[in-house]
């Protein structure tokens, strides 16, 4: 029996042309056509013609093996006479340092200055860390983003791949060069249409191997579309048998949420069945504000950790359905302030409990788990990490939401950073070969952010698909980008990147509001 994480079908954006045919990288067993198309454009750029480029700002260059574009404006050097719509280009990219660099498209009214057209970008930054797409209408429009390791002077492999409203992008990281998740994955429906080129903000950049083909139809297998399901929040999920309990805060009830903990139950992590509330208020202790539950089995009775009031509670059944009912008429610790309970399960059998406490902010604590299962060994308890990151700091000082990994020897403690109201709300975590720290936070933080298409996406538990060969995180968003409640739950895939030296680095493909295939199983 295992302690994981999954959800059910809510709503599904649909206008989206050939999404499908490069998740290969997965290894997945979805089914691709034939769907890159027309050759549109090939080179290697070496000693490229001028006359092929059309330059708004600054200084292109066709050097013996490649296209340098520079200057202080924001240049763009356009590929003349060509227009796309759904395409994929691919293209090798080496921005110098302190400079983003990239590939603008569905260009129109293109001027000089930096952000002096309309259509979109996206591009590599180095020496920040980081992929970012957005728009110019004219003017910055921010859209989505992620953290990645870009390195000045490098060589980077850029692939992006464009359908209806649908833009993935992909990133090889080098060295470490390896089948990647897409770094993004969103939708926006602003630019139809337009010129494609090359942009440059900072010093210079050197492109080099273009490649764009037009995207067709292709041949798909079943999909599904975040969020899968409404109404749910705080998620912790029970894996047990062939069955997915998710056990969640009640969202529609904010802010009282005065009913309980409400269970839904699933096969494959999309379609989900509403089973009410597993644990109802009378058989609890608190009278309000049921939040953040998770869920552990030993032998064979089933212990419901939840915050009630503020305080930790422990409701227990003999059945992963319930009724659950707290036995002890008080909370764990009666006197002190505490939420978002967590109990990690480590290869050794041992169990260990980490939890929030307020001091100043929020802060994530840990200690070793009694045999009771209602009591921590105080002697063990310590703090395991604080507020400390400009990213955690979003209207109040806030880590929360503790999950624990363990990944060849190492762990991983997941948490979410900000308020849960706030936009950037976002996961990130912190490594150690301990369970009890001490810990180092990823460089990489967050590691999973919210986007214009999806909003406050965070608190956070893992889980595997159904034939154990993917790994997903499950997570709830805000309602709209403008409302939080009822906030919804959704599912992405997550997987551990081999590194040189030092923990793998953990990634997360998400958020995504585009067709993804279904997690695998025997039956797709």
């Amino acid at each position: 029996m295992q302690r994981q994480s999954g959800f059910s079908m809510f709503s599904c954006w649909m206008k989206v042309v050939g999404l499908l045919g490069l998740l290969n990288v997965w290894g997945l067993p979805c089914v691709r056509g034939n769907d890159l198309g027309q050759l549109i454009f090939k080179d290697s750029l070496a000693n490229s013609q001028a006359s092929r480029w059309q330059s708004f700002g600054g200084q292109v260059q066709s050097l013996p093996t490649v296209v340098r574009v520079s200057g202080q404006q924001g240049p763009r050097a356009m590929l003349s006479g060509v227009q796309v719509d759904d395409f994929e280009l691919q293209v090798d990219i080496k921005p110098e340092a302190r400079t983003q660099a990239g590939v603008v498209f569905r260009v129109d009214d293109s001027r000089v200055g930096v952000d002096a057209y309309r259509g979109y970008y996206v591009g590599l930054h180095a020496d920040a860390n980081r992929v970012i797409w957005g728009a110019s209408k004219p003017g910055w429009n921010g859209i989505a983003g992620c953290n990645r390791v870009i390195q000045a002077s490098r060589w980077y492999r850029l692939r992006i791949r464009v359908a209806g409203a649908n833009v993935k992008c992909f990133v090889d990281e080098i060295p470490v060069v390896q089948t990647t998740l897409p770094a993004f994955d969103g939708v926006d429906h602003e630019f139809g249409k337009g010129g494609i080129g090359f942009r440059v903000l900072g010093t210079a950049a050197e492109f080099r191997n273009l490649v764009i083909h037009r995207v067709v139809a292709e041949s798909r297998g079943s999909v599904y579309c975040n969020p899968v399901q409404a109404g749910c929040a705080d998620p912790a999920i029970l894996r047990h048998g062939e069955l997915y309990y998710a056990y969640c805060t009640h969202s529609p009830d904010y802010p009282d949420m005065m009913h309980g903990i409400r269970l839904h139950v699933s096969k494959d992590l999309v379609h989900w069945e509403d089973k009410g509330y597993v644990l109802k208020r009378q058989d609890s202790w608190g009278k309000s504000r049921f939040w953040a539950p998770d869920i552990i089995e030993k032998d064979g009775k089933f212990f419901l950790y939840y915050a009630a009031d503020t305080r930790l509670c422990v409701a227990t059944a003999d059945r992963p359905t319930g009724p659950f009912r707290q036995v002890q008429p008080h909370p764990m610790e009666p006197d002190t302030l505490r939420i978002d309970a967590h109990v990690f399960r480590d290869t050794d059998g041992k169990l260990y409990f980490y939890y929030v406490d307020f001091d100043r902010g929020n802060e994530i604590w840990g200690g070793r788990l009694n045999e009771d299962m209602v009591s921590v060994d105080e002697d063990s308890l310590q703090r395991m990490i604080v507020p400390d990151q400009a990213w955690e700091k979003h209207r109040g000082n806030i880590v929360e939401g503790p999950e624990m990994l363990k990944h060849n020897g190492h762990y991983y403690l997941t948490y979410s950073g900000s308020h849960f109201e706030s936009p950037e709300y976002a996961v990130g975590y912190a490594t150690s070969t301990s369970p009890l720290g001490p810990w180092k936070k990823c460089h990489l933080n967050p590691i999973m952010q919210s986007t214009a298409y999806a909003s406050g996406t965070a608190h956070h538990c893992f889980t595997r698909s159904p034939d154990n060969s993917e790994l997903f995180i499950v997570y709830h968003r805000h309602h709209s980008q403008t409302k939080t409640e009822p906030r919804q739950l959704s599912i992405d895939r997550a997987r551990f990147v081999i590194q040189k030296s030092g923990p793998d680095l953990l990634q997360i493909h998400g958020p995504t509001s585009s067709p993804q295939p279904m997690p695998a199983s025997a039956k797709n």
